[in-house]
């Protein structure tokens, strides 16, 4: 340009008529030139804008929860747009597109068309530029556990729509890990609970019995109040010739008076700490009701009496109740130790999708809310402790911290009531659940109202709530028709204020689970 600047200063100064003519018949051309520079230059710059705004633009649709090529391709033309606006200079976005490729590479392509100078003396066409771009998502492992309430306030059309809300959960996710290159992508758990936690078939609950992690011989000092003697569950069962059906009891929150708090933390069940092990939920036989002629034992008001009890010189029903010797023939029918152990079993971690729909659509509605003992085992499903082992061994305070293993765990815990422990008729004050009987004290109390009783199970809840996420878990709660009492408990259980979901209407549920495994997708990628 210098050079030409130079030449047409001589020109322009020369006085010779023939330079003039000359100088004359070179302006067009050089003018030509000229402008033609410029246009180059534009283009030039141009280009180098339109790729600074893909590369912001295919950023945004890699850090976006697509996991489509349709919905990346409109997060990233909207975000381009945005950018192109900016530019300040005319240029038009003629096409683009935005694709997820193989290992989680995000790419973008753009055509754009600018409005030349000189090309537009002769003709109506736009010049086009274009660019490309690519980002590779960093993409973290999900394990998910969904502890759902299966009480009997679920039943009807409460667990329809549990089961369609919880089925596309799963569904969603599902297609997020095929998008994914990662093999396990994600793995999701299922916990239905209502006052107690069933564990497996019939298969696994046959080998979880021979466990360590199992109380298999009696060790733990639950239950050692109910029974006269040592009393090994396993053994009283096969005296009856009766199952084990899987479910379970919650550990100790005391031992000899100390606090250990066994039920809300994940402490490794140890055989040399007995009551660290897990124990069988075996609801004792209850005095006959009414009594024998030949039973001087006194009235009892029995909820689950399934043995005939020998006579007694004693008024003291808790000498019948807890003696063990009676274990020796079978139950009368539709009763025996397993009465309230219904619920469907829990489905550990796993990526098969069609074994986590059957979980789901076999459900059944019945029973207490007993939330901490669910959330406890939702803990258990996602923890490389025992029993189980199927997490990620990884947490804030560990070793090896879950973000250097790119994994992130999540709990979605989902109940339709408060939790209860409701009084009852019975001699015992309570039915016999995951908390054995009240006057027990495993809950630290051994008495009172309803409220009361709901209180302290509140504060177990609270608690473990808190340990959860101390161990890196995140946590989701949703609250479905709920018209009494307060939603702060789950609203503070939940990792963040906007975690929490209080549903007034439960054909809602599928809304509001498709937000959380959007939010849940979204976690994948590393910001």
């Amino acid at each position: 340009m210098t050079m030409w600047k130079r030449l047409a200063a001589r020109l322009r100064d020369d006085e010779r008529g023939a330079i003039a003519v000359q100088f004359a018949l070179l302006l067009i051309p050089i003018a030509i030139l000229t402008f033609g520079l410029i246009d180059l230059s534009r283009a030039s710059l141009q280009k180098r804008q339109l790729q600074d705004a893909l590369d912001a633009a295919t950023l945004m649709a890699a850090r976006s929860s697509a996991t489509t090529n349709d919905d990346l391709t409109k997060i990233g033309q909207a975000a381009l747009a945005t950018e192109m606006t900016g530019l300040g200079v005319p240029l038009t976005d003629k096409s683009s597109t935005f694709v997820l490729g193989d290992k989680n590479t995000v790419s973008g392509e753009v055509h754009a068309t600018i409005q030349p100078i000189v090309s537009h003396l002769w003709s109506n066409s736009d010049s086009v530029v274009s660019a490309t771009s690519s980002v590779m998502r960093s993409i973290d492992k999900l394990e998910i556990v969904m502890v759902l309430d299966n009480t009997g306030s679920m039943g009807g059309t409460k667990l329809a729509n549990l089961k369609l809300a919880a089925n596309n959960f799963i569904d969603t996710l599902k297609t997020a890990a095929e998008r994914s290159s990662e093999p396990d992508a994600v793995k999701i758990g299922i916990v239905p609970f209502s006052s107690t936690v069933r564990l497996g078939s019939a298969a696994e609950v046959a080998a979880y019995a021979t466990q360590d992690w199992m109380d298999k011989n009696g060790a733990s000092p639950i239950g050692a109040d109910i029974f006269n003697s040592t009393a090994n569950r396993f053994t009283l069962m096969k005296n009856m010739n009766v199952t084990w059906a899987g479910c379970v009891e919650s550990r100790p929150y005391k031992v000899g008076g100390v606090i250990k708090d066994y039920d809300i933390t994940d402490v490794e069940p140890n055989p040399a700490v007995p009551a660290t092990l897990i124990v069988p939920y075996f609801w004792p036989d209850e005095p006959d009701s009414p009594q024998a002629s030949s039973n001087k034992n006194g009235s009892f008001n029995a909820a689950n009496s399934y043995l005939v009890d020998k006579a007694y010189s004693t008024t003291n029903w808790k000498i019948p109740q807890g003696e063990v010797s009676k274990y020796n023939k079978a139950p009368s029918s539709g009763a025996g130790p397993n009465t309230g152990c219904t619920m469907q079993p829990l489905k550990r971690l796993t990526k098969n999708w069609d074994d986590l729909h059957t979980t789901v659509n076999a459900m059944t509605a019945d029973g207490e809310t007993h939330i901490p003992i669910g959330a406890m085992w939702g803990w258990h499903v996602l923890s490389a402790n025992p029993p189980f082992k199927d997490g990620s061994d990884c947490c804030p305070t560990c070793a090896v911290p879950c973000s250097q293993l790119k994994v992130k765990k999540i709990a979605v815990i989902m109940t339709d009531g408060e939790n209860t422990y409701n009084t009852t008729t019975s001699s015992n004050t309570s039915a016999y659940d995951g908390y054995g009987y009240i006057w027990q004290g495993r809950l630290g109390i051994t008495s009172g109202s309803t409220s009361v009783r709901t209180k302290a199970i509140d504060d177990r809840l609270a608690a473990l709530c808190a340990n959860m996420k101390r161990d890196g878990i995140t946590i989701y709660t949703v609250r479905v028709e709920v018209s009494t009492g307060s939603s702060t408990l789950l609203e503070t259980c939940a990792s963040e204020k906007e975690m929490f979901y209080d549903v007034q209407n439960a054909s809602q549920l599928n809304a509001v689970f498709n937000t959380i495994a959007g939010s849940i997708q979204n976690l994948r990628i590393t910001k």
